[in-house]
């Protein structure tokens, strides 16, 4: 019985150990923000199942992913009144937008780049951006690195 426990152990180890030297180590990713953006990304990177690790160390990271600063632009009371009287009222509600850069650390080549705009601001404007900066980046790159 001993045995065969054995047995099943050591080719669950070794399967475990085919399967991530097949498909390669997922990169680690070390993310440069500002205000708190790099937390966002990090939660979109975990939520849309984006195949790679977020480090805290740049020193182990395979990339570097650069922020700019979220612009947020929030429209005032005065120019919606204005917009609607001349029924523009449309994306009266401001907008938000970011650019990120991926680059390969070993060779400091700019792999990937990415800029996003969504016609809201605010707390969900910041995670609508993150989750399409992470999905992007997951369909745009890494899923075609990893053919």
């Amino acid at each position: 019985m001993k045995q065969l426990l054995l047995f099943c152990v050591a080719i669950l180890i070794s399967a475990t150990t085919f399967a991530t030297t097949a498909n390669g180590p997922e990169p680690k990713i070390f993310i440069v923000a500002s205000n708190g953006f790099d937390t966002d990304l990090t939660a979109a990177i975990s939520k849309k199942k984006t195949p790679a690790i977020v480090v805290g160390d740049k020193a182990k990271a395979d990339f570097i992913l650069e922020v700019a600063p979220v612009n947020d632009h929030e429209e005032s009371t005065g120019s919606k009144v204005a917009r609607c009287l001349f029924l523009d009222c449309i994306g009266m509600n401001g907008y938000s937008s970011v650019s990120v850069k991926l680059t390969r650390v070993n060779d400091s080549a700019v792999v990937w780049a990415y800029q996003v705009r969504k016609g809201m601001s605010g707390p969900a404007a910041r995670q609508s951006l993150s989750e399409a900066i992470a999905k992007h980046l997951k369909n745009d790159y890494l899923d075609k690195q990893a053919k």
